[in-house]
Formats: structure tokens, C-alpha cells, sequence
């Protein structure tokens, strides 16, 4: 207990450091310097041959030299999204570095004060993409993973205060028991609830998206149902390789019928549809490791000898168990992060 003590102490210390080096740098320079970084150390990790993986499988028609420069690109972007959140506050003080597109709607939602749900992707930087609610006038709260380092955790979230005034709520099971319930309350009392929801969730429910059919959680689109709630989904799309965005906000026409659980599956089909077409856009700003696939081997051959990887029928199977079983929208709440 001691020595974790230390060791997040001296993290801690690192941190801090670094964001006191970064101040004097700027944004532009700092994420410069971390996608640098991020470029030469991403790919010696696991993560990389996972994402190649993915990349081969969602476009069988690319060569290994062209998957690799997506890959690439990709830990550019992840390490200038690093940078940009630990300088977050300079970020959204400069009003010519965000635009945002197709707003009009939410805009009017929240002067209304509406139950609200936002939903976005890990994609340019997924961090800034609940600024619209923020520009106008509202006080959005979000659902993140705490850190494992308490005195990290509380300086990240300290950073996400610009962007998440209503607050954060742990995740899951790092929330409580009525970690689901504060949520729809929080949504009923007239709320705005952000999530980042494309990470794999193995207690969720099976949808097609890129290739493959991972498990991801419904809980954005069941809250949504149960609280009559608007659902967006929003991207932010990095502009070349600067610290410039366009956040484009989409409403989702969100199903309603007797079962609510089934239009909570359609709904959770529709962002994932959403996720797929903008990921497509623009492959080399979304995070490709945040599908699992079973194996590497596995899905190597598959491709190969298919040009798709297709689960086998029992992702069918586990969806019609998930809509007949009682569960709440405790489990796999999505992130903030």
C-alpha cells in the first residue's frame, strides 16, 4: 500500500510537471510534441497489431502498407488528443479553433431544458465533442472509468470541469449500486447526460459495425427510452493535423413501442450505423483498438478467406436472451473518456 502510495505520488508529480512544461509550450506545440511521442511508441504495443487487425477487417481492400498508414495517423491523433485535454481550457477559450455544425435543434432543446442524451465516438478528439451544449448555454454531465491513480484521476477530471459542468459520473460498477438510477434521475430532472460509447462492453448486446459484430452497451439508448429523452450523437473532426475541430451534430429518431428494450436494441443499432459511416470517413481519427476481436489468428484467416469477418450465429442468440432478461443500465454505462 505504501509503495502505490509513492508510485502515484511521483505519477502526480510527473503530470504536473508535464502540464507546467505544456503551459509554456501552448496547444499547438504540445500535442506536436505528444503526437511525436505517441507515433514512435504506439506501435511497439499490442494495441497496434490489434488495430491492424480491425483495420484489415473493415477494409479488406487495402494492402498491409496502406492499413499501417491509417495506424499511424491513428496514434498521431491519439497523441494529440492527450495533449489537447490536459490544455483543454486554452482549447475552448480560442473561439476560431471549434466550429459546429448542425446544431439548430439542440440549441432550442436546451433553452428548453430537455432530457437529453448525447452519445459520440472515440474520433479527433472525442473530449471536446459535448462543447456545443456548453457554447450554448447548457450543463452537460458526463459518465467516464476513474483513473487507477486517485491523484490523476482528480486532475483529469479537474481539466474536464470546462467541458462537463454538470459533473461526471463514475462508470458502472465504480459508481454504485444505484449507479443507474442516479443516472436516469439526473436525465428525468431535465438533464443533459454525455456518453462515449464505442468501447466493447461483454455484458452489452451484439451489433454490426465494421466488419464484425462486437458486444457494446445499450445503456445510452435504454436511459434515453426510459426517460423520453432527445438522443444526439456528435463527432468532433480534427482539421488536418491542427488542434482545429468541426463538431457536426446528428438527432436520432429514437424507436418507441411497447417493448422498450427492443427499441433500445434499434437505437443502439442506429449509433452504431451512425459510428461506422464517420469512422469510414475519416479511419485514421477513430481508436481501432476498441473492437476485440476473439483472436488475431482467428480473424486473420477469416478475412482472408471471406473479405469479412462474420461471428458466428450465436451473437443472435445472446440478443434475444438480452431482450427477455431484467437487466437495469448499471453494467457498461459507456465513458466520458
Amino acid at each position: 500500500m505504501l509503495l502505490k502510495r509513492i508510485r502515484h505520488g511521483a505519477e502526480f508529480g510527473a503530470a504536473k510537471l508535464a502540464i507546467f512544461i505544456m503551459g509554456l509550450w501552448g496547444v499547438d506545440a504540445s500535442a506536436y510534441a505528444f503526437a511525436w511521442l505517441s507515433r514512435r511508441i504506439g506501435p511497439r504495443t499490442r494495441r497496434h497489431r490489434q488495430s491492424l487487425d480491425n483495420l484489415a477487417v473493415a477494409f479488406p481492400d487495402l494492402g498491409p502498407d496502406a492499413l499501417n498508414r491509417i495506424a499511424l495517423d491513428m496514434w498521431d491523433n491519439m497523441g494529440r488528443v492527450a495533449a489537447e485535454l490536459l490544455l483543454v481550457d486554452r482549447l475552448i477559450a480560442d473561439p476560431t479553433r471549434i466550429q459546429i455544425v448542425g446544431a439548430d435543434g439542440l440549441e432550442t432543446a436546451i433553452r428548453d431544458k430537455q432530457p437529453q442524451i448525447g452519445v459520440t465516438l472515440h474520433t479527433g478528439n472525442w473530449e471536446v465533442a459535448i462543447w456545443p451544449v456548453r457554447r450554448f448555454g447548457g450543463d452537460p454531465a458526463g459518465v467516464y472509468r476513474p483513473l487507477a491513480n486517485p491523484y490523476i484521476d482528480r486532475l483529469v477530471r479537474g481539466r474536464r470541469d470546462a467541458l462537463f459542468s454538470g459533473g461526471l459520473f463514475a462508470k458502472g460498477r465504480d459508481g454504485g449500486p444505484r449507479a443507474g438510477k442516479v443516472l436516469i434521475d439526473f436525465v428525468r430532472g431535465g438533464g443533459w447526460l454525455g456518453f462515449v460509447c464505442d468501447h466493447v462492453d461483454r455484458r452489452g448486446v451484439a451489433v454490426e459495425f465494421l466488419g464484425q459484430t462486437p458486444h457494446v452497451t445499450p445503456a445510452p439508448a435504454l436511459i434515453a427510452r426510459h426517460t423520453d429523452s432527445r438522443l444526439w450523437v456528435a463527432r468532433a473532426v480534427r482539421l488536418g493535423r491542427a488542434s482545429r475541430f468541426r463538431i457536426d451534430v446528428v438527432e436520432l429518431d429514437l424507436p418507441k413501442s411497447a417493448n422498450k428494450r427492443e427499441d433500445a436494441l434499434r437505437a443502439t443499432e442506429m449509433i452504431f450505423a451512425q459510428f461506422e459511416e464517420w469512422i469510414r470517413e475519416h479511419p485514421e481519427q477513430w481508436q481501432w483498438w476498441n473492437i476485440r476481436s476473439p483472436s488475431r489468428a482467428a480473424v486473420r484467416l477469416r478475412a482472408a478467406r471471406t473479405g469479412v469477418y462474420r461471428p458466428s450465429s450465436r451473437s443472435a442468440d445472446e440478443r434475444d436472451k438480452w431482450l427477455h432478461r431484467g437487466r437495469g443500465v448499471n453494467a457498461g454505462t459507456g465513458s466520458a473518456r
